[in-house]
């Protein structure tokens, strides 16, 4: 119990979480961080079939974040283990910041790390499923994300040569 204090513990799937499942979609494996590093408030981490969830609550718990996080927009995983304790950079593929999941116990960052990998490889039941999609789905996907990217571009957040590169690389998936 004093350990779990310091490395972060498996948990209970909250009803919250469970209310934004998709369709089919199962929780995997459920994490929070070391209330160490975080006392009040510790960060939960969701591996679903589909996705990966990571909740904040703030504000004393009253209020969270919700993030998620599809395997098709996950370039790749790193683990970073110590001791007690495992850190997990997940790679985007459109995001400019990678999404960095801290202060997990070292075994559930490890079954975090494979579960993630095997997600982003389509091996999860489930993913197979969902990334089979027939052509007419597939293009529209491919469409909207070049509009998301050229929304970015706009922004000024993707240069010219950024746009055109990733806008390649879709327009090669058709």
């Amino acid at each position: 119990m004093v350990l779990e204090f310091f490395k972060g513990k498996e948990i209970e799937v909250p009803e919250d979480v469970k209310r934004i499942l998709e369709s089919g979609e199962q929780i995997l494996l459920a994490a929070q961080e070391a209330r160490s590093t975080n006392l009040i408030n510790p960060d939960t981490i969701f591996v679903t079939t589909h996705r990966v969830i990571v909740r904040k609550p703030t504000s004393l718990g009253m209020r969270k974040t919700v993030e998620d996080y599809h395997y098709t927009d996950i370039a790749n995983v790193q683990l970073h283990s110590g001791i007690l304790r495992s850190n997990i950079v997940l790679k985007m593929r459109f995001l400019s910041d990678n999404v960095e999941i801290e202060n997990i116990a070292k075994e559930l960052g490890e079954k975090i790390f494979k579960l993630v990998q095997e997600g982003i490889s389509g091996k999860i039941f489930g993913v197979i499923s969902s990334n089979v999609k027939n052509p007419d789905v597939l293009q529209q996907e491919i469409i909207d994300k070049i509009k998301e990217l050229a929304k970015l571009k706009d922004q000024g957040l993707l240069t010219d040569t950024e746009f055109a590169s990733k806008k390649a690389d879709l327009l090669a998936k058709l």
